[in-house]
C-alpha cells in the first residue's frame, strides 16, 4: 500500500494549483494534482468549474499595492521559461494602459518606486496618435507600460503548467475531490467518480469551490463574487489593427472600474475586446455556483458594460455582443490566504481579481511554505496567514 501514498497532494488544478503542483514536483515527483478539465459544453457540465477557461486575463507589473506589483513581476519574469519547458505559448505583450484620476496614476509610480518597472505619461507618450480607436474621457490622466505587460491566457497558462508537472514525473487526475478524511496520518481522498486517493500532505487549491465542496472541516473566510463580462466581436477590417492595442484599465473618478481587454481571437474563430467591471454578484452555494457558471442567472449588466464599452471604443467596430461569466475569490485583506489550518493541511486560496497574472509566483510560494515552511521574505507574512483573514 505504501507505493500508492503520495507525499504530496494538490486538491484544484486551476492556475494557483497547476503552478504550485509544478513547484513541488520539482522537487518531490511523487506528487498528485487533482482536478478536472474544462468542460466541452457548459451548458450541460454538471460539475465544478473554474475561471481560467479563457483566452485574455490582463497581466502587468504595475499596481497600487506593492505586493501585487511584486507577485506579477516575479511571475511575469518566468513567462518565458514556462513557455519553453512547455511548449505552449500563453503571453502575448502588446503593453497596458492604466487610466483614471491624477491620485490612480500617482499611486502607481509611487509603487513603481518599491517595484520598479518600464511605464510613459501622456507627456511623453500620445495615446490617441498611436491608438486611435481609443477614446479617453476628458481629463483622464493615465501610464502606459510597453514591456512585461500584456494579456494571458489562463487556459492556455494552465495547460503549460501541467505539461511542466507531467514531464516532472507527476500525475495528473481528471477529477474533483468530494470528501476529505484522515487515518494514522494520512489523508484519504474519495473523488467524485468514486476513487481514493492517499497522501502524506494536502494543498488545497479550488478557489471558489472550495466552501463549497464540503471538503474542509470548517470554511475558510472567503466571500464569491460573480462577475459578468462583455466580448464585443470585432469586424474582420478592424482585426489586424486591433490585435496590437494594449490591455486597459480604466478607474474613473465617479462610476464603476472597468477593465478591457484588446481584440483577442478565441477558440470558436471569432475576435472579441472583452470587458468586465468592478460590479460583482453574490454567490452563496454550490447550486449558485454552479448556475453562475453555465449563465442560468440573469444578469441585468449587459447594457451598462455595452455603454462603457462604447464610450472607449468605437461602437462601428463592432458586429454584436453577449456576456459571459467568471467568479471571484475575495478574502479580507485581499490577498491569498496560504496557511496550514491543520497539521500537514494547507491551502492557497484566494485571488481576489489579480491572481491570474501572478499565480506562478503564488505557487512557487504555497509550494515551499508546504514542502519546508520557508517564504519569500520580500512579503510580509501576516498579510497571507488564516488569523489575519477572520
Amino acid at each position: 500500500m505504501s507505493n500508492n501514498i503520495f507525499d504530496y497532494a494538490v486538491v484544484g488544478a486551476g492556475l494557483i494549483g497547476s503552478a504550485a503542483a509544478k513547484y513541488i514536483s520539482e522537487s518531490n515527483p511523487n506528487t498528485v494534482l487533482i482536478g478536472p478539465s474544462e468542460p466541452d459544453n457548459k451548458k450541460h457540465h454538471p460539475g465544478i468549474f473554474a475561471s481560467h477557461y479563457d483566452e485574455g486575463r490582463i497581466t502587468r507589473i504595475s499596481d497600487n499595492m506593492f505586493e501585487w506589483a511584486y507577485l506579477a513581476k516575479k511571475s511575469i519574469a518566468s513567462y518565458k521559461t514556462i513557455e519553453k519547458k512547455s511548449g505552449i505559448g500563453f503571453y502575448t505583450e502588446v503593453g497596458s494602459l492604466s487610466v483614471g484620476t491624477e491620485s490612480y496614476c500617482n499611486d502607481l509610480i509611487e509603487t513603481s518606486n518599491k517595484v520598479n518597472f518600464e511605464y510613459l505619461t501622456q507627456e511623453n507618450f500620445d495615446i490617441n496618435t498611436t491608438y486611435q480607436y481609443i477614446n479617453l474621457p476628458k481629463k483622464s490622466k493615465y501610464i502606459f507600460e510597453p514591456r512585461n505587460s500584456g494579456y494571458i491566457s489562463a487556459r492556455k497558462l494552465v495547460q503549460a503548467q501541467k505539461n511542466i508537472f507531467k514531464s516532472n514525473k507527476g500525475k495528473h487526475i481528471n477529477d474533483f475531490v468530494v470528501n476529505i478524511s484522515k487515518s494514522k496520518n494520512i489523508f484519504n481522498l474519495k473523488t467524485n467518480n468514486d476513487s481514493t486517493v492517499f497522501s502524506k500532505q494536502l494543498l488545497i487549491c479550488a478557489g471558489a469551490f472550495t466552501n463549497f465542496t464540503n471538503i474542509l472541516k470548517n470554511k475558510l473566510p472567503i466571500e464569491i463574487k460573480g462577475r459578468t463580462t462583455l466580448l464585443g466581436e470585432i469586424k474582420k477590417t478592424h482585426i489586424s489593427e486591433l490585435k496590437k492595442y494594449p490591455s486597459l484599465i480604466h478607474k474613473p473618478e465617479a462610476g464603476e472600474d472597468a477593465y478591457f481587454l484588446p481584440a483577442i481571437t478565441y477558440p470558436n474563430g471569432k475576435t472579441y475586446i472583452k470587458i468586465g467591471w468592478s460590479h460583482f454578484n453574490n454567490i452563496d452555494s454550490y447550486k449558485e455556483a454552479i448556475a453562475w457558471f453555465k449563465g442560468e442567472i440573469e444578469s441585468n449588466e449587459k447594457n451598462g458594460l455595452e455603454t462603457e464599452l462604447n464610450s472607449i471604443y468605437d461602437k462601428n467596430i463592432f458586429n454584436s455582443v453577449h456576456i459571459d461569466t467568471c467568479a471571484v475569490t475575495w478574502t479580507k485583506n485581499k490577498y491569498p490566504i496560504i496557511d496550514e489550518i491543520e497539521k500537514n493541511l494547507f491551502v492557497s486560496v484566494g485571488g481576489n481579481g489579480h491572481a491570474a497574472k501572478s499565480s506562478d509566483h503564488i505557487g512557487y510560494i504555497s509550494a515551499k511554505y508546504l514542502i519546508n515552511g520557508s517564504w519569500d521574505q520580500n512579503l510580509n507574512r501576516s498579510l497571507f496567514t488564516l488569523e489575519s483573514n477572520i
